[in-house]
């Protein structure tokens, strides 16, 4: 599992779960990785000409992906148009040029590909990198919610991601945490699960770099908005309590609201030093407890209880759950035992 690691894990441990896709045919590594991303043109640099593709993904979209071409390489790819897309080198160097700027990657240095421009980069030898994709509209509108506001124009971010910075080691939590979810397919997440995970994946990936927005709205975007913080705060407790059984999200309990994420986080950590992930996680135990009570061990399970309330590594629910009530699921859904 990538969450119990402190530094960059080693590339055989990305998304060992899951196939990989091997070729040393400079060609057929261009056609497969233009049909994952998009089309660009790949040139070996080394005198031999080959390369050394290992490519791992969790498919198009919302995904996480591993890219080694086990040899010096130049991309030149496309705008990439629908999708936005960050690039950690796990070991090596890679140098990403735009019309703009130019970044050299490290593993603490993320670059992260103009959206709108054509771009190239050269990834030197020895030079795996970890990558994540998101759709526009989705990073997009992820924007408009965490900041509470629209711009005129689309969501534009920065060329890198310092992942060495608190912020960034937290983007990063985040992907493993995403990663793990994904990388055993016969466990397959439950749709509430995935959200809850990409949603976090987003707000720490949009608060990591500079963008338009935070350009925009500078320290506005953390200001507290619309209701007295008070009053939100109490309003944000009773959706807790009145819609525990409902599969929401902080972005939904926000919208429900009428403010931002960022104003809402604000106001919890002044009132109660808390924060919306983590009473909402508190929340979803608790309603775990409410089905497990209710629940028949012949019938049910702790694994699928922990899944519909949105938990999709059980040991970390197990330890939620121990913490809140002083023992584990398995205790509560075998009920009392005899007197």
């Amino acid at each position: 599992m990538l969450i119990q690691q402190l530094a960059a894990p080693d590339a055989s441990s990305v998304l060992d779960g899951l196939p990989t896709l091997r070729t040393r045919d400079p060609g057929e590594a261009q056609e497969r990785v233009s049909e994952l991303f998009c089309r660009h043109e790949l040139r070996p640099l080394s005198a031999r000409g080959s390369v050394k593709l290992n490519l791992r993904s969790t498919g198009e979209g919302f995904g996480v992906h591993l890219l080694d071409y086990g040899a010096a390489v130049r991309i030149e790819p496309d705008a990439l148009k629908t999708f936005f897309m960050v690039q950690v080198p796990l070991s090596g160097r890679a140098r990403l040029c735009s019309p703009n700027s130019t970044v050299d990657s490290t593993p603490a240095l993320a670059s992260i590909p103009p959206i709108d421009q054509d771009f190239s980069m050269v990834w030197e030898a020895g030079t795996p990198q970890l990558i994540v994709t998101v759709p526009r509209e989705a990073l997009g509108n992820a924007a408009t919610a965490l900041f509470g506001a629209t711009l005129d124009a689309p969501l534009q971010l920065a060329d890198s991601m310092n992942v060495a910075a608190p912020e960034g080691k937290l983007f990063i939590r985040s992907v493993f945490d995403y990663h793990d979810l994904l990388n055993v397919p016969e466990n397959a997440p439950t749709p509430y699960v995935r959200r809850l995970h990409e949603e976090m994946v987003l707000a720490r990936w949009l608060l990591a770099v500079k963008s338009n927005f935070t350009t925009a709205l500078g320290q506005e975007c953390t200001a507290p908005q619309g209701p007295h913080p008070s009053a939100l705060v109490a309003d944000f407790q009773d959706l807790l309590l009145t819609h525990c059984g409902e599969d929401l999200s902080v972005g939904d309990l926000a919208e429900a609201l009428g403010v931002s994420v960022r104003t809402l986080q604000a106001a919890l950590a002044r009132e109660l030093g808390s924060t919306p992930s983590h009473m909402l996680r508190e929340a979803r135990v608790r309603r775990a407890h409410q089905m497990l009570s209710a629940g028949d061990s012949r019938i049910d399970s702790v694994t699928d209880i922990a899944q519909r309330c949105g938990f999709g590594h059980l040991g970390r629910f197990a330890q939620a759950y121990r913490q809140q009530f002083g023992f584990s699921p398995s205790q509560t859904l075998r009920g009392p035992g005899p007197v």
